[in-house]
């Protein structure tokens, strides 16, 4: 599988690659641990979920990857399944111990991609059944609307949030190779296996570490990267810190700095505990004096797995070309310099300053008295945003965050006047997750009309190389 595996990009993968998935598949319980894991023979769902891992772009993926995409469910239910299996786990273990199954193959298409959203993973089956081609589609189990009887019939598989993503194709002689290598084991005789003395270290080290970080049975950790300059411990540490167990881990040359949390043991949902650790990093903030902001990561792993580091890749062009003036109104060029400064804050999640940046760039023309001015043209302007299509998912998720108070009026009293004042009516606590997402939302409408009116009312263009 290795062999086939390294077929199928230009770049050769790393040396260690497998055995980076094959240790995330360990601590996602996927694969066998302890003194005799390199000498156990796997089950048909162990290769099943190792097939599915090698999905993931990156191996320190591989078993959240190998546990997400054999999860996946069929479009349709059992009965539009393939060989009625009901879940993509199951399908390719099928291919493994059925001949026949096997035979009928064309491809299988698998994507650990964001296909719906919060819903990672999509798998296709394309199939021979007597003189016809059938194609299965198995898709993340939140999309329950999709498993009623005959939802395949009507299912577009174009209809993803994504406008790009990846996949891996599997033939059926990929399938082959893996079957005839199993025959060859179970026709081979008999053999004592020899256990690497260093198994013993390795084991020990992980029974060290599960008891020191008081990891349990069914952890299920939440893994967040840090950007700080606060006070960081060396080595990994256990916190305790208002009745819950929080781990830090220091940065390292591939990973950032990262807090992590069991919420499985600690019963804490996902966003409590990000509201938690929120209120953590503030309480270090304030004592350092010094910055601590919270960013993305995962969870779902049985151990706490450090973060790597992002991979801030830029845009480059073969030709670049630039050819602009600085505008030569003084207001059009301070709107450039606020829009630069939300877009950094937003990227950095400092949301309410970028939700302040943006509404100060419409305040630009009307003045500090004039805020009825400043609402009529975001009244007037978001109307024109809603014909935008490429904003439809970034609107309805606004219009149902407003309900029925009006965009203007919203994005001024619930959005600026909560950020910038200790407004009773319209609290705002950036630790509470709700309500960070709330202004992430916000947001996205603000640097649309921050963009428009800047375009519009200054008469900015957006080329980089029209000469004006």
């Amino acid at each position: 599988m290795i062999e086939e595996v390294g077929k199928t990009s230009l770049s050769q993968r790393a040396p260690d690659d497998m055995a980076q998935r094959f240790e995330s598949l360990r601590g996602f319980g996927l694969l066998p641990a302890g003194r005799t894991k390199n000498v156990t023979p796997l089950s048909l769902s162990q290769i099943a979920a190792t097939i599915l891992a090698v999905v993931a772009v990156k191996p320190g993926y591989a078993g959240l990857a190998g546990k997400t995409l054999g999860g996946l469910r069929p479009v349709g239910g059992i009965d539009a399944a393939f060989q009625q299996c009901a879940t993509l786990g199951q399908a390719v273990e099928m291919l493994l111990q059925t001949s026949a199954a096997l035979d009928a193959l064309l491809e299988l298409r698998v994507s650990e991609s964001e296909i719906y959203t919060n819903a990672h993973g999509r798998g296709t089956i394309v199939y021979r059944s007597d003189d016809r081609i059938l194609t299965a589609h198995y898709v993340h189990q939140n999309a329950i609307s999709l498993f009623q009887a005959g939802a395949d019939k009507a299912f577009d598989p174009r209809a993803l949030i994504s406008s790009s993503i990846t996949e891996m194709v599997f033939y059926a002689p990929f399938f082959r190779r893996i079957v005839n290598e199993l025959a060859r084991e179970a026709a081979a005789p008999l053999f004592s296996p020899t256990i690497d003395p260093e198994d013993d270290d390795e084991e020990a080290r992980k029974e060290d570490r599960i008891k020191r970080l008081e990891i349990q049975q069914n952890s299920i950790f939440l893994n967040l990267a840090v950007e700080t300059q606060v006070t960081w411990p060396p080595v990994e540490t256990l916190v305790h810190f208002e009745g819950y167990r929080l781990i830090l881990i220091p940065p390292t040359r591939e990973h950032t700095t990262s807090i992590h949390i069991d919420l499985a043991d600690q019963k804490i949902t996902s966003e409590s505990a990000v509201s938690l650790i929120n209120r953590f990093l503030s309480l270090m903030a304030w004592c350092d004096d010094n910055f601590a902001i919270l960013q993305e990561g995962w969870s779902g792993n049985p151990v706490p797995v450090p973060v790597p580091k992002q991979n801030l890749g830029f845009a480059t062009a073969y030709s670049w070309i630039f050819d602009r003036k600085l505008p030569a109104a003084r207001e059009a060029r301070k709107a450039l310099a606020l829009y630069r400064e939300g877009r950094n804050a937003e990227q950095n999640y400092f949301i309410s300053y970028a939700i302040l940046s943006y509404y100060k760039i419409i305040e630009l023309k009307f003045g500090d008295f004039e805020g009825a001015k400043v609402r009529d043209w975001i009244a007037i302007n978001y109307t024109a945003l809603k014909a935008d299509k490429i904003l439809d998912t970034q609107i309805a998720n606004f219009d149902k965050e407003r309900g029925n108070e009006e965009p203007q009026t919203y994005l001024n009293k619930a959005c600026r006047v909560a950020v910038a004042h200790s407004s009773v009516n319209n609290p705002s606590d950036p630790d509470e997750l709700p309500e960070l997402r709330r202004l992430h939302v916000a947001a996205h409408i603000l640097r649309a009309l921050a963009r428009r009116f800047i375009s519009n009312e200054f008469g900015v263009s957006e080329c980089p190389y029209d000469g004006t």
